[in-house]
């Protein structure tokens, strides 16, 4: 009987262990999303940054990005983020600093950004659009 609890508790600990694992895993896939989504922007490869938004609304469609050759983005800082455990997302504020090319300006835009996971393909996505820069 003591070896059946036991078993019992070592098995529920591996299982939480494993569930923590996971959710570690979610965590760092969307680090590496809001990267890829950071140099995209900084490198001005804006079509990989729109790549990275899908809103949870099809009907939705991203804004223009056109403009963006405009300016330069400088920085982009993660000033903290939220998660919520009820519909799998995270509301992070980010802090952006960029260049209108034209004028030399530095500008700094803080920008609130909602990523959502897709149990499907198990993917994370930007569910906001690009930050309203000043693009003249």
């Amino acid at each position: 009987m003591k070896m059946i609890k036991w078993f019992c508790m070592v098995s529920i600990m591996m299982l939480s262990a494993c569930a923590h694992l996971s959710e570690q895993k979610k965590m760092e896939h969307l680090e590496a999303k809001q990267k890829l989504f950071m140099k995209a922007l900084r490198w001005k490869s804006y079509e990989t940054a729109a790549s990275v938004i899908r809103f949870r609304n099809p009907a939705r469609q991203l804004a223009s990005i056109d403009g963006l050759n405009n300016i330069t983005v400088t920085s982009y800082d993660l000033i903290g983020s939220v998660e919520s455990k009820n519909d799998d997302s995270t509301v992070a504020q980010v802090l952006f600093g960029y260049i209108q090319n034209e004028t030399g300006r530095v500008y700094q835009i803080k920008h609130t950004q909602v990523w959502w996971f897709d149990e499907e393909s198990k993917q994370w996505y930007l569910g906001s659009d690009m930050p309203d820069f000043k693009l003249n």
